[in-house]
């Protein structure tokens, strides 16, 4: 498997990364965390928001370990499996934004991906050229050409799009459990709380891969990179005639003369 160094070091040369891509794995066990990990109780005092052990993580370079009592969002605590979900899913409390429908709550809270309960009882959050574990996932935020070329990465191999959801909250756990529930490739937009705790700057979205998808996805950065997908990217529109490559040319010409 590529090591996190490697892929960091890959990240820098093709995607220019401007904070930390991050590694995340779900614990079953207490006993799992490093020692060097941060626990917010002990360490800092209060509880954190998953969002906002994120930022500090991408930003600060911290490796941090949150669990049930030291996570404060009961969006997170839910979605990650730490409590059982029914009172969230319920609707019933008037979560931002205050003035939503019962029924459209309840609808949210449904379609975002959340583990079972009980089957992780603690997350580990680290930059990846500092991780000493194995994560499950990855989790990159940046611009959105720096997503596109991860997108374009995570396709290259198969041709197949990357599927994706976003109701405009809970943010901070599509890219984590969807993932890893199904393997696959992620892209989303940050919610409110990414903005507000987690410092994401309003031009940035997320992209997140499996472990599964490791190889894949450093592999395609490198091809996609030869095959004239690059970053960043010269614009073309200063030009009164953009020069279309020549297979461009001959798609183009092929489509007319069939129509």
């Amino acid at each position: 498997m590529t090591s996190m160094l490697d892929m960091e070091k890959t990240f820098s040369v093709y995607i220019r990364h401007q904070s930390h891509p991050l590694a995340v794995k779900m614990l079953s066990s207490e006993d799992a965390i490093p020692a060097a990990a941060k626990l917010p109780l002990r360490d800092f005092g209060v509880p954190f928001a998953l969002c906002q052990a994120i930022g500090l993580s991408r930003k600060e370079g911290l490796c941090i370990a949150l669990d049930r009592e030291s996570l404060s969002c009961p969006i997170a605590l839910a979605g990650l499996g730490f409590v059982r979900p029914e009172e969230f899913l319920s609707g019933k409390y008037p979560l931002a934004p205050i003035n939503q429908a019962v029924e459209a709550r309840r609808n949210i809270a449904e379609s975002l991906p959340r583990f079972p309960f009980g089957r992780y009882r603690s997350i580990l959050i680290a930059p990846i050229g500092a991780a000493d574990f194995e994560p499950d996932v990855i989790v990159f935020y940046g611009s959105s050409v720096q997503v596109m070329r991860l997108i374009q990465a995570a396709v290259f191999a198969s041709g197949e799009g990357l599927t994706s959801r976003s109701m405009g909250t809970g943010g901070c756990l599509l890219p984590i459990v969807a993932p890893i529930l199904e393997g696959a490739c992620k892209y989303g937009v940050p919610g409110n709380g990414d903005r507000r705790l987690g410092l994401v700057a309003d031009g940035e979205l997320a992209f997140a891969m499996p472990k599964n998808r490791f190889e894949e996805v450093v592999a395609g950065l490198k091809l996609s990179h030869e095959g004239k997908q690059t970053y960043p990217i010269n614009p073309g529109y200063m030009k009164l005639e953009y020069r279309m490559p020549p297979s461009y040319a001959e798609l183009r010409k092929a489509l007319i003369e069939r129509s």
